[in-house]
């Protein structure tokens, strides 16, 4: 029992490291994305930089690796759960959110993330400038673009507040650091479509 209670701590903590990983990527590449307000020269020239450094073959691989091992993990703990403990595991998650909303969350941030990238692979990136400037134009775009962001935020948020105490740290107190930082991105990431639109 102890072996599988302990198993089950360190892939919790595994995942969260996971989690972290793809949350710090979501900073930076926020960084880069913000490059779009200074004008199509600065923007154009950074993402060719990145998309030639050593970084980014290095990025896309540890990205796809930690994304397939959060989700593999996510998924094979909730199904344990549910044939090891029955109706037990049939209550709210996570808490206050029935399961179907949580997990109907996580479904469209794993699309949202496929769409994007296979979106970005596709387009020109001589042009990127232009080619996210069509992408906004567009209202179905747009559409999936804002449903993706506030699902990712409000993972995000979930994750932030409860990843601390999955490593050993009271999330309680850091909840409102949790929003504060979560808002910011999303309005960091909210600005750049806005920016298309009224800019």
């Amino acid at each position: 029992m102890n072996f599988i209670n302990n198993r089950t701590v360190s892939l919790k903590k595994m995942m969260a490291i996971a989690g972290l990983f793809w949350f710090f990527f979501l900073v930076l590449y926020l960084f880069g994305a913000l490059t779009f307000h200074s004008g199509e020269e600065a923007f154009t020239a950074f993402y060719l930089w990145f998309n030639g450094s050593i970084f980014y073959p290095i990025l896309a691989i540890l990205l796809s690796l930690t994304l397939a091992f959060h989700v593999f993990i996510a998924v094979t703990r909730q199904l344990s759960n549910n044939i090891s403990s029955g109706d037990r595991y049939k209550k709210p998650y996570p808490k206050a959110v029935p399961r179907i909303i949580a997990w109907s969350g996580a479904t469209i941030i794993l699309v949202f993330i496929i769409t994007h990238t296979l979106q970005m692979l596709s387009i020109n990136t001589v042009d990127l400038y232009s080619e996210i400037q069509k992408i906004f134009q567009s209202p179905i775009m747009l559409a999936i673009y804002g449903l993706g962001m506030i699902a990712i935020s409000t993972h995000l948020h979930h994750g932030l507040t409860n990843v601390l105490q999955t490593l050993g740290i009271s999330s309680k107190q850091h909840k409102g650091a949790a929003l504060v930082i979560v808002l910011l991105i999303l309005a960091g990431y909210a600005s750049i479509p806005l920016g298309v639109l009224y800019g």
